[in-house]
């Protein structure tokens, strides 16, 4: 019987499936600022938002050298519900706020590999969904001119490792591990009226900071090759070719930093209807793993990704407002390509 192996690389460079888990494939869900979110909004309101977004990524991306394409599929519908409570602190319009989001994963999620002894191959990931871990945050505007439409905000998140979480599949939503992050915003009129129509710019910029996961495993999914030629299947030689198997370890991820950019431009005052071009920059992130012997695994997993993006928003009335996001990955590097789109909803009371 003739039998074959995957290199161990190929093996580091399936578990860059992890990325959906999803780190550098962080959905641009609550924590991720969207256009407007730099526009104070007034104190003592409660505002309710829901998220639901759909990612998918077609190809997935290697640290180093060219994505692979040939049979990749992984889909995620999330959904989030997010809570914010404003008022003042010594005339700062502040605020603290909760998120919990919810993932499900969409059909049969495999990635493609770039060779096998037989040409392209294919992993099967298994999935793990669910309720993810919630988020905490807080927020402060030392600056919010509506006159002159400047606005700085700052920002803290902490993300306790609690929720869904199955250490033997390769694709999680949730880490299981402690998460912090800072973020500052800031937003200006360049051209045109505050009230009226005019053009913005808006400048984000993110800080996250990670504890380690002591229960976690380093995932080996099962590989296939697509191109087996018949004859062989007569030597016992069937797909799939190499067993999965995940091997207790400690997952530890390095900071991480994003940038956001954005040029909301409001053509129709009354309602606040905007257009938003924009750009999304993510830097960092390196995840590793430690087997019980100490020796340490690169997961070839980073949160390096560059995404543009189109917003459209406006009111529907003055306690109501929607907003369609569309993103779409021009490079990734450790990390799944992605394509996404979100629709969010928010009441204000």
């Amino acid at each position: 019987m003739v039998k074959f192996t995957i290199s161990e690389g190929w093996r580091k460079t399936l578990t860059c499936a992890l990325a959906l888990s999803l780190s550098g494939a962080r959905m641009a869900l609550a924590s991720d600022p969207l256009p407007g979110d730099l526009v104070a909004p007034p104190p003592n309101v409660n505002i309710v938002l829901y998220y639901n977004e759909f990612s998918d990524a077609g190809a997935l991306q290697p640290v180093h050298g060219h994505g692979y394409a040939k049979d990749t599929h992984i889909s995620a519908d999330v959904q989030a519900l997010r809570y914010i409570r404003t008022f003042n602190i010594d005339g700062m319009l502040s605020g603290v706020q909760v998120v919990e989001p919810y993932v499900s994963f969409i059909g049969h999620q495999t990635v493609g590999v770039a060779s096998t002894p037989f040409g392209p191959g294919r992993a099967s990931l298994e999935h793990g969904g669910g309720f993810a871990q919630p988020w905490f945050g807080t927020f402060i505007f030392p600056v919010a001119n509506p006159g002159t439409g400047t606005y700085l905000v700052t920002g803290v998140w902490l993300y306790p490792p609690i929720g869904s979480y199955d250490k033997d599949a390769s694709l999680n939503y949730s880490k299981n591990l402690w998460e912090g992050e800072i973020e500052i915003g800031a937003r200006k009129v360049l051209l045109g009226d505050p009230a009226g129509q005019n053009l913005s710019a808006e400048l984000w910029g993110e800080g996250y900071f990670f504890g380690s996961n002591g229960s976690a495993a380093y995932p080996s999914p099962a590989v296939s090759a697509n191109n087996i030629p018949a004859i062989y299947q007569e030597f016992g030689v069937h797909n799939p070719i190499v067993a999965a198997s995940a091997i207790p370890a400690k997952l530890s991820e390095e900071p991480e930093g994003e940038i956001h950019v954005y040029f909301p431009y409001q053509f129709f005052a009354p309602t606040r209807a905007q257009i938003v071009p924009g750009f999304y920059q993510s830097f960092g992130g390196k995840q590793v793993y430690t087997l019980a012997n100490g020796s340490k695994l690169d997961s070839s997993v980073r949160s390096e990704e560059s995404q543009l993006r189109l917003v459209l928003s406006t009111y529907l009335s003055p306690h109501w407002q929607v907003q369609l996001n569309g993103e779409y990955d021009i490079a990734a590097h450790g990390n799944s390509m992605n394509r996404n789109v979100e629709l969010r909803v928010a009441a204000v009371f």
